[in-house]
């Protein structure tokens, strides 16, 4: 007799049984599957990668030239937006084309005094000599090399004068001008009182102040009062200046001193530095909108067709008005001396019938300025009133009324004044001031 034996442990007191172990699966009953590797899947994600790599080469390598310059700049374009202010700024010049290598000339010239290798300069050369200064006022070593330009520009005439750093009867240079500080027609203190006029009408406060200038009182100011006092009075000075060349000149001209001149009017107001600084970034809002509503006005087609539609419109409503108020006074006059009932009821309704057409009147005017206005604001002035844009378009109207090439006038004005606002909404930000332009003497006009 064989005796079996329970190998299973016994178990603790109080603990549960342990449960009956699962039977083996029979020979009829399917196995589990076994689950799919990722192999696979890496496969075709490569493949769908490497189809949509391949398509974006082929559809690369079928655009021209220009087309991929073009979307190059605009992802470089993008890249820069994204980036602005941040540690990456500029990383989009990675989408642009390299500039090609200077020729040889440049990186191995020639090793003549004055010429370049690298970063140094072969040999030495002759002091440069200051044109702008009076013949010998650089002190000795300009007085010398200019002695030589005038000696050789005048044969022995520096000779026969003895005198260093003599130059004929002139006592300057041939060829030499004297720097132009002052306009003939327009002044330095026109400038300054304008920039005193703009002081003036600024208001501190807590949130930056105010800046109490339309364009209507700009042009009573500026266009009638000041213009007013210059020779030639308003006509003359239009023809003289309002051209782009003289626009430009004249701003290149002032632009320096017409700064200085804004702080010197804050100053005097009593304006501390925050509050300058307000005054010139509330400058600069109004000169940016009158900029957009100069280039709004100069980018609308027909203006003038447009704008004596309006004008007709509205000449339209006064003639109408003026009816009515005849119609009412001969009503009147008829009560006054007891007319007929049927006569007081045939004027009554020849009144009533003159007011219902001169609400038309008003209504059809309304809706062509709200037209004219829309049309306009589409190329700029979006932060200019109603009013004050149809303003700027009369303005502009009858400037070309005069002259029909005065829209390149008006561009010009829009420049000169982006670039004004630029540079106070630097000095209200308490950035370093931009230097101002070269001064060139303004393009004499007939």
């Amino acid at each position: 007799m064989e005796l079996k034996t329970d190998t299973t442990p016994p178990a603790a007191p109080g603990a549960q049984p342990a449960p009956p172990l699962a039977p083996l699966p029979g020979p009829a009953e399917a196995l589990p599957e076994p689950e799919p590797g990722a192999g696979g899947r890496k496969l075709w994600l490569v493949v769908v990668l490497a189809v949509l790599l391949l398509a974006g080469a082929a559809w690369w390598l079928s655009r021209d030239d220009a087309a991929r310059e073009d979307l190059r700049e605009k992802a470089a374009s993008y890249v820069d937006g994204i980036t602005a202010g941040t540690p990456l700024a500029g990383i989009g010049n990675v989408f642009r084309t390299a500039p090609p290598p200077p020729p040889a000339s440049v990186t191995n010239p020639a090793t003549e005094p004055g010429t370049l290798a690298g970063r140094n300069v072969q040999g030495t050369v002759p002091a440069p000599v200051d044109t702008g200064l009076p013949y010998g006022a650089a002190g000795p070593d300009g007085a010398g090399a200019a002695g030589g330009a005038a000696a050789g520009a005048n044969g022995a005439a520096g000779a026969e004068t003895g005198a260093p750093g003599q130059a004929g009867a002139e006592g300057a240079l041939p060829g030499y001008a004297p720097p132009v500080t002052e306009d003939s027609r327009v002044s330095a203190s026109f400038v300054a009182e304008l920039a005193r006029w703009l002081a003036a009408r600024y208001r501190p406060g807590p949130r930056g102040g105010t800046l109490a200038v339309t364009v209507q009182a700009l042009n009573q100011r500026l266009g009638v009062a000041q213009a007013g006092a210059v020779p030639g009075g308003r006509a003359g000075l239009l023809r003289y200046a309002f051209h782009p060349s003289m626009i430009q000149g004249l701003y290149n001209l002032y632009v320096g001193r017409f700064l200085q001149d804004l702080d010197d009017a804050a100053r005097g107001r009593g304006l501390d530095e925050a509050q300058n600084r307000q005054f010139h970034l509330a400058l600069a809002g109004r000169a940016v909108i009158l900029a957009g509503a100069l280039e709004g006005v100069a980018s609308l087609p027909d203006m003038s067709g447009q704008l004596t539609h309006v004008e007709q419109l509205a000449q339209n409503a006064v003639d109408i008005n003026a009816q009515m108020a005849q119609a009412v006074f001969e009503l009147d006059e008829k009560r006054a001396a007891n007319a007929p009932r049927q006569e007081l009821a045939t004027g009554q309704l020849r009144v009533d019938g003159l007011a219902a057409r001169y609400r038309r009147a008003l209504d059809e005017q309304a809706a062509a300025q709200r037209a004219l206005v829309a049309a306009i604001r589409k190329g700029g002035g979006q932060g200019m009133d109603d009013d004050s844009l149809l303003f700027v378009a009369h303005w502009v109207e009858r400037r070309l009324a005069g002259d029909r090439d005065a829209l390149a006038s008006v561009r010009a004005a829009a420049s000169v004044l982006r670039d004004l606002g630029r540079r106070c909404a630097e000095i209200g930000a308490g950035a370093p001031r931009s230097p101002a332009p070269a001064q060139e003497a303004p393009p004499a006009q007939p």
